[in-house]
């Protein structure tokens, strides 16, 4: 069978890197079907839906795979509603965070869908295109939603995860080849799931708290792999890439002789000077802690499951190595029970003993579905769901504070903290920025105004 794997572009920013997704799916069907991938992250909206819909017209693929989450859903509905159009015996199948979680939405506001996958598809989307060809029953599909009699949906059980992640394929970054070698960054991922459940984060919810791993030899594989493309950098998409301090310092020291810089997202625990010494010597050049808050009651709201002596434990201990490695914190802003006194103790806080070479990078909370604090904002009535086929826009939580008091936070936040120096330029000035193709001068900035002012209007007509 021909199959078209396909990640939509954005209207609502600009993404960087590529899908890691599509590299899994396309491994896995390549074995038994014709796969062509489309990747169009960061490319321009409108030429890039027109490209693949030209390549379905001229392929005829019989199954068309959308992966697509909650900001590029719009680019999603317009490939959804036209599909059909060219072909009505395409079948449409979708994965994802934002399908797998409104799935229902999708079967009622698109009747061009004819599949819905629920989680991992490196083994439910081989096994719906065998039996599209009539090897094998959908029945047999996991996590496999169609329509059933009388207009119900059939949700088959999703099925047992992926236990060993080094049983899957070997993935295929074909795909990305010419962007790897262009850009000279690849994007991996070593792990999934997380062994905590954040109250503002989908992980848990799509990939499970059973966390599941590669071993260090098949991520240096990879790693080989994707420096034989080109890559001079690594980024390692993990939500958490220290997963254990045995793990994370075996895992540097096989990636030491491959002499190649890389960048991680960790949980400021467990962690351990060896671990740190351990990977800026391997080449670790930039490391990202996930913080949110040091108010110590919002941390308790949100579950995170660290103290703030934690916190100051990890950003301490990597910056006597600030000459190689550069180090920075995620923070939210204006999670529920955000006031200005939270806002302020984060901020004494950090001011008082957070030492770092680029600061708090803070952010304001998306409503995303998937996450503990979507299902309760739903299950109180305070969010309309029906919002998500309505315009292309993910929502920030504004039901305590205007947007304007949230973005003052995020200022305040991101100005706090102590800065020390940093030789060199660090890991991401070395990358270069944009998507894979041109962009007509000011046609960036423009994006960035058009998207900002229909922000304005959205919120001055209450539709967030």
């Amino acid at each position: 069978m021909k199959i078209a794997l396909v990640y939509p572009p954005t209207s609502e920013l600009d993404l960087k890197g590529y899908p890691l997704g599509l590299a899994y799916l396309s491994a896995a069907l390549k074995r038994d079907h014709d796969v062509a991938v489309y990747n169009y992250s960061g490319d321009r909206f409108h030429a890039s839906i027109r490209r693949f819909l030209q390549a379905v017209k001229t392929t005829r693929p019989g199954l068309v795979g959308i992966s697509f989450n909650s900001f590029n859903r719009w680019g999603a509905f317009q490939i959804i509603r036209a599909v059909k159009r060219i072909d009505p015996r395409i079948h449409l199948v979708l994965g994802g965070v934002h399908p797998a979680t409104l799935y229902e939405q999708m079967f009622a506001f698109f009747p061009e869908v004819d599949f819905v996958l629920l989680s991992e598809g490196e083994h439910s989307l081989p096994a719906l295109a065998g039996a599209l060809e009539g090897r094998g029953a959908l029945e047999n599909v996991g996590g496999l939603v169609r329509r059933g009699e009388g207009g119900r949906l059939a949700v088959n059980p999703t099925g047992a995860f992926v236990k060993d992640l080094d049983d899957l394929p070997f993935p295929d970054y074909s795909y990305a080849a010419d962007e790897i070698k262009a850009k000279g960054i690849a994007y991996l991922i070593s792990s999934r799931g997380c062994p905590v459940n954040c109250s503002f984060c989908s992980t848990s919810s799509f990939w499970g708290q059973n966390v599941r791993v590669n071993s260090p030899e098949r991520i240096v594989r990879e790693v080989e792999y994707v420096k034989s493309l080109g890559a001079r950098r690594v980024f390692f998409h993990d939500d958490t890439f220290n997963l254990g301090i045995p793990r994370t310092i075996r895992i540097a020291r096989q990636l030491k002789p491959l002499g190649i810089e890389y960048a991680i997202q960790c949980r400021v625990t467990p962690v351990s000077g060896e671990m740190i010494e351990a990977l800026v010597d391997s080449g670790c050049r930039h490391i990202t802690w996930g913080v949110e808050s040091l108010s110590e009651k919002i941390l308790k709201n949100i579950h995170k499951n660290i103290t703030r002596e934690m916190v100051v434990k990890a950003f301490d201990l990597s910056a006597p190595y600030a000459d190689r490695l550069t180090t920075s914190g995620f923070f939210c802003v204006g999670t529920p029970g955000e006031t200005e006194e939270t806002i302020r103790e984060t901020i004494a806080f950090a001011n008082a003993h957070l030492r770092s070479t680029h600061g708090a990078g803070a952010s304001m909370l998306y409503i995303l579905p998937g996450t503990k604090i979507y299902r309760d904002l739903v299950a109180a009535g305070r969010f309309d769901e029906r919002k998500w086929v309505r315009s292309g826009h993910v929502y920030y939580y504004t039901g305590e504070h205007t947007m304007m008091t949230l973005n003052r936070w995020r200022k305040m936040v991101n100005g706090s903290g102590t800065i020390i120096p940093h030789q060199g330029p660090g890991f991401w000035d070395a990358v270069p920025s944009g998507g894979k193709e041109p962009r007509l001068l000011g046609s960036r900035a423009l994006g960035r105004v058009v998207r900002k002012t229909s922000r304005q209007v959205n919120l001055f007509l209450g539709r967030y």
